[in-house]
């Protein structure tokens, strides 16, 4: 059945639509006001909309239809304007014009089942006809392509480098959710039937594919190794994957959807992922457009000296076509510059981001430079940028390849006598100090010469302080669709925080907090140890304001227990007191009710995938 989100002010109606609508066999969400809605809306998956046309405070119903008709990831889900009394012709005309589907009267629970039915079917219609035209116009585009560079004679080429993109030997069309929504034949042919509705982690439990492709979100990633064992019905064997995201065209729900394909890697090396990454999976235009709008120097937010410094060291950095090098602790954004430098000019090619530290030392120079079967990372690279984080980690040689590459804009691949030409643009990263790697011999003077001359330094968040007020505003506006604002009280604590996370833990804080704003729970547990009650510190509370609006989140100080320290064990429980220790239990213990599927672990424990992927990654949860 469906899954259906109902925005509507009045206590009483949202009841009556859940108990009816769950009596029909569908899934609800409520929402009390509009800006709650368009935030559920925003990051949840749903076939239908019920909207209160009346929404008393804050956003009414209209305007709710036309903002979700004007989102890409909602814009092709039916919306029914719901009625508490007799609909004028001016309340129809103002709801067709905003997009939505139909009306129905709040009275009229006859009616009902009846416009479900028909709008569900219309939401059903237009996914299937969505993907069959997107996939049929891929496959219509490679066929342009093989026949392009397909020889005028007539006959095969044995130049590899002139063939067409090698076809994949299986395709999955992915959700946001993380759920397969399509399988071609090759991919039930790897990892079984019956692929349609399963979850990523499911099909490949520890090999890290659910992440790589969860962060395909603006650009094409390529050259991921998932080896799979053997087991019934499977031989063992070693894939490399591409994923690229879609954009959706006219009325189509394709937005957010990735497309995961997967070919045969032999010696640790892509006979076809890599070939066909100058002229297979791209990114839509729409897309590379939105991409060119967020990943620019104006982007970073901060009037802090060194974030000041940093911007213009970036800004100088993007006029040239030199190699340049990050350096920063974990957290402070250094792939975000790296995305800026990319985006900011017109390359055609793709953004390949490796990490040194995850290649295989023995296949490392032949996973990068290629070998005389097939092209490695910076060949697949070519017109786009080639960004090599913990760089540090590479072997001389590897680095000695670089600086040829940086210099001459060449390489040589493993086992061949003859050099190729490449045009891409390098950028490395490190959490090290640089000093400190060039006086251990860890990296050599050529690479330091070559790179040095474009650095930048990312301070971590602590040493610009004066930056977390602006940079949390921001997040939070990013994070509520609008809907929250962090009040004085809120951006005390942040200042007050050390922030050993940097960016990406000031991140994870605001989401806590604007789900505070937006539920009823305060997310006490999941905040920094520094925001929760130690002396006087301040705690999230949601705070609605007197009209029912959603108003500000307001942080207030917390009454302190009468126990040594502040806190008190529960009783029963001998071990130290830990909220650490707590959060990873409650972790574990969802994997293990979920049974290991990630996104039902989050609904179990009421969090957003994001944050629950952060809280795995630091407890060091696989």
């Amino acid at each position: 059945m469906g899954r259906i989100l109902v925005i509507d002010d009045e206590p009483s109606t949202r009841v009556l639509f859940k108990n009816r609508l769950e009596d029909l066999g569908h899934e609800v969400t409520l929402a009390a006001n509009g800006a709650e809605g368009l935030m559920s809306a925003r990051s949840n998956k749903f076939d239908l909309f019920l909207v209160d046309i009346g929404l008393g405070a804050g956003v009414d119903g209209v305007e709710v239809c036309r903002r979700l008709k004007a989102v890409p990831q909602t814009n092709g889900v039916p919306v029914v304007l719901i009625s508490g009394q007799s609909t004028t012709r001016e309340d129809l005309h103002r709801g067709y014009n905003a997009g939505c589907e139909s009306f129905l009267m709040k009275g009229d629970m006859t009616l009902l089942e009846d416009v479900l039915r028909a709008m569900l079917r219309i939401k059903s219609l237009k996914d299937d006809l969505a993907v069959q035209n997107y996939l049929l116009e891929r496959q219509n585009r490679r066929l342009q392509e093989e026949t392009r560079s397909r020889p005028s004679d007539g006959t095969a080429s044995d130049n590899a480098g002139s063939r067409g993109p090698e076809r994949p030997l299986g395709v999955l069309l992915v959700g946001q959710d993380g759920l397969v929504q399509f399988a071609d034949r090759g991919a039930r042919d790897i990892f079984g039937a019956g692929l349609e509705g399963k979850h990523l982690g499911v099909l490949a439990p520890s090999g890290g594919l659910e992440a790589f492709v969860r962060d395909a979100r603006t650009e094409t990633l390529s050259g991921f190794r998932l080896d799979l064992s053997a087991r019934a019905g499977r031989t063992k064997r070693s894939l490399l994957i591409s994923v690229a995201p879609t954009m959706p065209r006219g009325d189509s729900d394709l937005g957010g959807l990735k497309v995961v394909t997967f070919h045969d890697s032999v010696g640790g090396q892509d006979v076809g992922v890599a070939r066909g990454a100058s002229s297979g999976l791209r990114m839509d235009l729409p897309l590379l457009d939105a991409a060119r709008r967020v990943f620019r120097p104006g982007a970073i937010i901060g009037s802090s000296l060194r974030t000041v410094k940093a911007r213009e060291a970036l800004e100088r950095a993007i006029k040239s076509t030199a190699p340049v090098v990050l350096q920063g602790e974990a957290g402070v954004g250094k792939t975000f510059y790296a995305r800026c430098l990319h985006f900011a000019n017109d390359r055609c090619g793709p953004f390949l981001h490796v990490d040194a530290k995850s290649l295989s030392p023995s296949s490392l120079v032949a996973d990068l430079f290629g070998t005389k079967d097939g092209i490695g990372f910076a060949e697949a690279a070519n017109q786009g940028t080639l960004f090599i984080s913990g760089f540090q980690h590479l072997p001389k040689d590897a680095q000695e390849r670089l600086v040829q590459l940086a210099e001459r804009g060449e390489l040589k691949p493993e086992g061949s006598k003859q050099t190729k030409r490449v045009q891409v643009r390098l950028v490395v990263s490190t959490r090290e100090n640089l000093d400190h790697l060039e006086q251990t011999r860890t990296i050599t003077a050529d690479f330091l010469g070559v790179f040095e001359q474009n650095r930048i330094e990312i301070a971590p968040l602590r040493e610009r302080i004066e930056d977390a007020a602006r940079l949390a505003q921001e997040l939070a506006h990013y994070i509520s669709g609008g809907s929250v604002q962090l009040n004085e009280s809120d951006l005390f604590s942040l200042k007050a925080h050390t922030w050993p996370g940097n960016v990406r833990e000031l991140e994870d804080c605001v989401e806590v907090l604007c789900a505070a704003a937006l539920g009823d729970e305060s997310g006490l547990g999941s905040l920094p140890d520094s925001m929760r009650d130690r002396g006087g510190a301040y705690v999230p509370v949601s705070a609605p304001s007197s009209s029912g609006a959603l108003g500000q989140v307001e942080l207030t100080p917390a009454p302190r227990s009468q126990a040594a320290g502040g806190y008190s064990a529960a009783p029963g429980h001998t071990e130290p007191v830990s909220l650490d220790s707590y959060e990873k239990m409650a972790l574990e213990r969802a994997l293990e009710e979920a049974g290991g599927d990630k996104l039902a672990a989050a609904k179990l424990l009421n969090v957003g995938k994001s944050t629950l992927y952060r809280k795995l990654k630091r407890h060091g949860i696989a």
